[in-house]
C-alpha cells in the first residue's frame, strides 16, 4: 500500500534488477472493477489513508498491469481473490494455528496496532464489492538487457 510513485519506482527497479527471463511477482490490493467509479476508489484512498495514517492509493488490476508491462516486464499470470486479509480464518490459514496465536496476542498487546487491524478490517467489509487482492507475476523478456 504505497503512493503511486513510490509503486512505479519499486516495479522499475525490480525490472532492472531481473536477468533476462526473470520473474517478478507481487500480491497486492486492488480496486474492482476495472471501470470503478473514479469516485468510490478516490473514496476508498481517503478513507484508508485518513483511517491507517498512511499515503494509500490502490489501484485497479488495469492499472497494475500497465504499471508492470511500462517497465518491459511481461504479465504471465494474474489471479483475484476476496478481500479477506485480516479475517480471523484468514489470518488462520496464512499464518498458521501458532501464527495465528502470535499475532492475536501482538494485537491484543499493542493498542495502536489494534486500532489498525480493527480499522483496516472494517475498511476491507464497509468495500467488499470493491476490493480484492491480486497477483500478478510478470517475466522479463529473453532479449531484454540486465
Amino acid at each position: 500500500m504505497q503512493m503511486v510513485g513510490v509503486k512505479s519506482r519499486i516495479v522499475a527497479e525490480a525490472a532492472r534488477l531481473l536477468k533476462a527471463g526473470g520473474r517478478y511477482g507481487i500480491h497486492e490490493l486492488c480496486l474492482v472493477p476495472d471501470d470503478i467509479d473514479p469516485g468510490i476508489g478516490e473514496e476508498i484512498a481517503r478513507e484508508l489513508s485518513r483511517d491507517i495514517h498512511v499515503g494509500v492509493r490502490p489501484l485497479t488490476v488495469g492499472e497494475w498491469r500497465e504499471l508492470l508491462t511500462g517497465t518491459s516486464l511481461a504479465v504471465v499470470h494474474e489471479h483475484r481473490a476476496a478481500m479477506h486479509l485480516l479475517e480471523p480464518a484468514r489470518v488462520l490459514q496464512d499464518e498458521g494455528f501458532l501464527g495465528a496465536i502470535r499475532f492475536a496476542w501482538n494485537v491484543v498487546r499493542n493498542s495502536e496496532a489494534r486500532r489498525r487491524v480493527f480499522t483496516m478490517r472494517r475498511i476491507f467489509r464497509k468495500y467488499r464489492c470493491h476490493l480484492a487482492a491480486v497477483v500478478l507475476v510478470a517475466k522479463k523478456p529473453i532479449g531484454s538487457r540486465q
